[in-house]
């Protein structure tokens, strides 16, 4: 049974939440099914994520004969609502109100989303659980895997020195990933530090050795297989997927007690756990394992066996019976339903109109240019290649960096 997919996301930045769409839809594709992304902005590239083939769209080019329509993030469940297909998903891969201050007007949104009548899917139990707890949407649970082919022990950018080396990775700019935490807590270790980011920069102040700026996937094995250890600090994740991926590069783990760790961390046996606010604690826990040699082989041994045991494909299995489940069930739509599903839409663009904010937000000054360039006609195609070749050159400077 060959299904016609598409896949919203909210942008086409580096992000571990796009890496894992692009990880079903170019999985599916390679079975036979036609599967679409589909971009609220008329800019769509994701050259920063090796084999991806499935073809970008906007909104006005999608097509009307869909089967399966999936949300990817809370701003696109608000823009399923008007697209048509047989099937509508909302994947939730966090809490996203999280991300936001309390009270504000995204977190309230954010939340609202949750509300709205869709198949629920999700990649982590608790966030199956809180679906349930909390908004009674009964989610199926298809968790992530690991790319063996872009995650194992790899030729490192630079040898490994006398001194121990430790990544911190994640987004600077967002504080709730705990960067700064993390950087207060290397700071007066005799270690060398590496950092990697693709929002933002290490503050002066901070001790770091290497930096490394929108890093494309295919290169990450070779960072993380440079250094010893990593700390992560996040307080607020879905999955968490770069510990794994670590794991799979033969590096040791330290990690912050972060909701959705113990999918497939258990402290001591493949990591070593911490409250990620607690910045004594995770000095003293990449101390110990930079002193105690025998704990981070063992830690590096079973990490090695805990990536190997979340194959992608086994997961795929799922997701594609779980598509094909509900278009075989063929439940009649629920009208009311519906109706409330673009209440809840007409309400959200009244809010952000309201507020006068915009819908979809451009950040790199080369995006905003080119999609403004792009609305002229007559040069669309110049501009699509100009753009096409800036993001390529970039993505070459980087890898060879």
């Amino acid at each position: 049974m060959n299904l016609k997919i598409a896949y919203f996301i909210p942008s086409t930045g580096i992000s571990g939440g796009i890496a894992v769409v692009c990880q079903h839809v170019n999985r599916l594709m390679k079975r036979g099914h036609q599967v679409y992304l589909v971009s609220p902005l008329r800019i769509g590239y994701l050259d920063w994520f090796p084999g991806q083939k499935a073809p970008i769209i906007n909104a006005d080019e999608y097509p009307s004969d869909m089967d399966i329509l999936v949300a990817t993030g809370w701003t696109t469940a608000y823009d399923i609502v008007h697209l048509p297909a047989k099937e509508k998903f909302y994947f939730v891969q966090s809490d996203e109100t999280r991300f936001f201050p309390a009270g504000s007007l995204e977190q309230q949104l954010a939340a609202v989303s949750y509300l709205m009548d869709f198949h629920y899917l999700t990649e982590a139990r608790w966030i199956q659980d809180w679906l349930l707890t909390h908004f009674g949407h009964q989610a199926d649970l298809v968790p992530n895997g690991l790319d063996e082919n872009l995650f194992h022990p790899a030729s490192p950018l630079e040898p490994k020195g006398e001194k121990p080396r430790i990544l911190l990775e994640g987004s600077i700019a967002l504080p709730y990933k705990g960067m700064e935490e993390a950087f207060q807590a290397v700071m007066d270790l005799d270690a060398e530090i590496w950092c990697v980011s693709s929002n933002g920069k290490p503050k002066p102040e901070w001790r770091c050795d290497r930096f490394f700026d929108h890093v494309p996937m295919s290169k990450m094995k070779h960072i993380y297989s440079s250094c010893d250890i990593l700390l992560k600090l996040s307080r607020v994740e879905g999955f968490f997927g770069p510990p794994m991926e670590m794991m799979a590069c033969g590096g040791a783990v330290v990690v912050g007690k972060v909701s959705g760790y113990d999918e497939y961390i258990v402290d001591g046996h493949n990591a070593l756990v911490v409250d990620p606010q607690d910045i004594p604690a995770a000095r003293a826990a990449v101390s110990r394992l930079i002193n105690d040699v025998p704990l981070r082989k063992q830690l590096i041994s079973n990490g090695l066996q805990t990536a190997a045991d979340w194959p992608w494909e086994t997961f795929i299995d799922r997701l594609e019976a779980c598509f094909i489940r509900v278009l075989d069930e063929k439940k009649p739509a629920s009208i009311p339903r519906q109706i409330a599903n673009q209440g809840l839409a007409a309400a959200y663009l009244n809010s952000l109109q309201t507020a006068g904010t915009a819908q979809h937000k451009l950040i790199e000054p080369i995006d905003i240019f080119f999609e403004k360039i792009r609305r002229i006609h007559w040069i669309k195609k110049s501009a699509e290649l100009s753009y096409r070749f800036f993001k390529s050159a970039k993505s070459k400077m980087n890898r060879n960096t």
